[in-house]
């Protein structure tokens, strides 16, 4: 192969893959930030059994937060799991075979007990169980957003939960900012790799080339 065919195939190689990482930062959640349908002004409660856009809400019902308190560090909305009783809320993810990150903001309705809230979360088949403990600096207006994130594997689409584990209060654990996002497989970075390393290999190439070529008489 030539030296032109070589860096052609390089740059290429650099190129599809540059697409891939592109889509693999893409959110594949839709309405991640809780946004569309809007909160308003304060809140809106859904009920079990209903649509909030493309969750559909679960157990007893859910606050769609609007300006009632601080928006997550990402923005948008946020969700109140526990509306007047501890509900959830679930979608189907269209997603391939494949590795992905799932990361969103953790925090606590600051209104009343339990100082502790706690939180379901299941994608992939498999459940995860987070917490937050409210600190005497809670508030509405500094609700003390912290990140959570996990790694999952998933065959195919796949359902995405996540689920008050309180029990009887209307005052639960808060999420936004809901994303996933494809992990790109090792194999795929070492491929990258090796395409910038033979793009740089053939530059060189053509500096010595040029460098040492006769001059013109």
């Amino acid at each position: 192969m030539n030296m032109k065919a070589l860096l052609a195939s390089a740059a290429l190689a650099v190129g599809l893959l540059a697409s891939a990482s592109a889509q693999a930062a893409t959110n594949l959640v839709s309405d991640g930030d809780f946004s569309s349908p809007s909160g308003g002004g304060t809140f809106v409660t859904y009920a079990g059994g209903s649509t909030m856009g493309p969750w559909t809400v679960t157990g007893d019902s859910v606050d769609l937060i609007g300006n009632y308190w601080e928006a997550p560090t990402a923005g948008g909305g946020s969700l109140d799991l526990d509306g007047n009783d501890p509900g959830g809320v679930t979608q189907t993810l269209s997603i391939g075979p494949g590795h992905y990150d799932l990361s969103f903001f953790l925090s606590g309705n600051p209104d009343g007990a339990p100082s502790e809230k706690v939180l379901d979360v299941t994608v992939g088949g498999i459940a995860h169980v987070f917490d937050y403990t409210l600190g005497p600096g809670n508030s509405h207006s500094f609700m003390d957003y912290v990140s959570e994130s996990f790694d999952f594997m998933a065959t195919g689409p796949t359902t995405l939960s996540f689920t008050s584990g309180d029990s009887g209060t209307p005052f639960g654990a808060v999420i936004g900012g809901v994303s996933v996002a494809a992990v790109p497989e090792p194999a795929s970075w070492a491929m990258l790799l090796m395409g910038i390393g033979m793009i740089g290999g053939g530059l060189r190439a053509v500096r010595r080339k040029n460098a040492i070529a006769p001059a013109a008489v």
